[in-house]
């Protein structure tokens, strides 16, 4: 997947281009964005941007003229998508190729099995966001907890949207539910370090704002019920379990999961385990206990 193939790219310095020639500057997340130095680019129609999007996600691959379509249209293609293809293609080539003031541009080139895209040193944010998130996870597992919250806070507000916001076609589609589900599991590990390092009363906000607009992640829920304990304010947690036990179960005709239903037992009976448990979960172990 693209997202594996992303985190091993270097990531660039976001302050600026060290006063050498105007670099491009590419934004993924939300609204598809390219800029050189301060000036924003027109990228053409929308199925030109989402093919620029495509070709991002795949930085140094060859890609095919029939996975660039089926990546655009899918099985409901236009007869004629391979010269659109190819219109959009010489259309990229012109818009992002090195400006004649002395920018720097990328390479868009045919390489005998599809198209490839380099972007050399250009800036591209999912990029950034990949290389913190990755070296953030890294620091948790090493045990270097305040390192690791402040390299996936930094990759937090990285974040600004889902995915070339706006833009359709079936990769996008998927890559899009893709980045969702590893922001959603990186910002969980982000809310877990706040806990492991005592600072539970910074956590409340941010879990409060995340169990509102994710209600059915049950672990920002979890977590905002332990932060709360653990804030002294044990029965707001009690009241926030009630309160979603009774949507799950109006909504969906379901009880809370396991891992709820047991914090919610400790809460009842003030088991002293909750202020000394870890808050962070490994791979394939028990959220706590």
């Amino acid at each position: 997947m693209s997202g594996v193939l992303l985190r091993e790219r270097g990531f660039r310095d976001p302050e600026g281009d060290g006063g050498g020639a105007p670099r491009l500057r590419f934004r993924l997340l939300g609204p598809l964005r390219v800029s050189r130095g301060a000036t924003a680019l027109e990228l053409g129609p929308p199925r030109q941007r989402a093919l620029l999007a495509v070709l991002l996600l795949r930085p140094d691959l060859e890609t095919g003229v029939d996975q660039l379509v089926e990546s655009l249209w899918g099985e409901d293609c236009p007869a004629y998508a391979k010269n659109l293809i190819q219109k959009y293609v010489s259309g990229l080539r012109a818009l992002l190729a090195p400006d004649p003031g002395g920018g720097r541009g990328v390479v868009l080139e045919w390489s005998g099995g599809g198209y490839r895209m380099d972007v050399g040193d250009c800036e591209v944010d999912l990029y950034v966001y990949e290389r913190l998130a990755a070296a953030g996870l890294a620091a948790a597992r090493d045990g270097e907890l305040l390192r690791a919250a402040e390299l996936l806070e930094e990759a937090r507000t990285m974040s600004t949207g889902p995915l070339a916001e706006g833009l359709e076609g079936p990769m996008l589609d998927r890559e899009r539910l893709y980045r969702q589900e590893r922001f959603l599991a990186d910002m969980e590990v982000r809310a877990e370090l706040e806990l492991e390092l005592g600072r539970h009363r910074n956590a409340v906000p941010y879990l409060h704002y995340a169990v509102h607009k994710y209600p059915l992640r049950e672990r920002f829920l979890w977590l905002l019920m332990l932060a709360l304990y653990r804030s002294d304010r044990g029965n707001e947690a009690l009241t926030t379990y009630a309160a979603q036990r009774a949507r799950v179960v109006e909504e969906l005709g379901a009880e809370p999961g396991p891992a709820l239903r047991s914090l919610h037992a400790s809460l009842l009976r003030q088991d002293p385990q909750l202020m000394t448990m870890s808050a962070l979960r490994r791979d394939g172990a028990a959220p706590f206990g």
